[in-house]
């Protein structure tokens, strides 16, 4: 006799329309930043390891915003078979809800410093890397726009999260515990 470790399909609710656009919004928020950064990173006369911060900064981005998918989609409520030793399995809604939820905190906070910081001058130059000899100038002021759809990324991770915590864990997006009956 086998069994199965999945959850049937039916175990999860599918997430609200909202959600999914939200979802896909974020790595495609972070996108433009990511791109024009690795071009700058190619074409500036940066030293490779300029280059190299530039391209693992982009990739990592698009990489960490494209796990707000996870919220929506099978692979974030079951183990896809190709990872070894839990393929198959439920993925732990609460700890991801935790994940998700601190990391959507961290870059809303992010975004607000950026604001504020853009709009009060706490700091006047950007932190350099270590033994950076050239001083680059500063990018022309349609960059900005540039990174404006991603200062959305961490209020989208958040609403995600809230929807796949409705979905994972039987529990209104309150918090408060579903009644069910005995």
């Amino acid at each position: 006799m086998t069994t199965s470790t999945t959850c049937p399909p039916s175990a999860v609710p599918p997430p609200a329309r909202w959600a999914s656009w939200a979802a896909w919004a974020a790595p495609l928020g972070v996108l433009p930043s990511a791109v024009w950064r690795t071009t700058v990173a190619f074409t500036d006369g940066h030293r490779p390891v300029e280059t190299a911060y530039m391209t693992v900064l982009s990739v990592l981005t698009v990489g960490l915003a494209f796990l707000t998918v996870g919220l929506v989609r099978s692979w974030g409520e079951v183990f896809p078979r190709w990872v070894p030793g839990l393929a198959g399995r439920p993925v732990p809604a609460r700890t991801v809800i935790r994940v998700a939820r601190t990391g959507g905190a961290v870059l809303v906070l992010i975004t607000l410093y950026g604001v504020l910081n853009s709009l009060f001058g706490f700091v006047d130059e950007a932190p350099r890397l270590i033994g950076q000899e050239k001083e680059y100038d500063e990018p022309d002021a349609w960059v900005g726009y540039l990174y404006l759809p991603a200062a959305a990324w961490g209020f989208l991770v958040l609403a995600v999260a809230r929807d796949y915590a409705r979905r994972t864990t039987g529990r209104p997006a309150g918090g408060a515990a579903a009644s069910q009956p005995a």
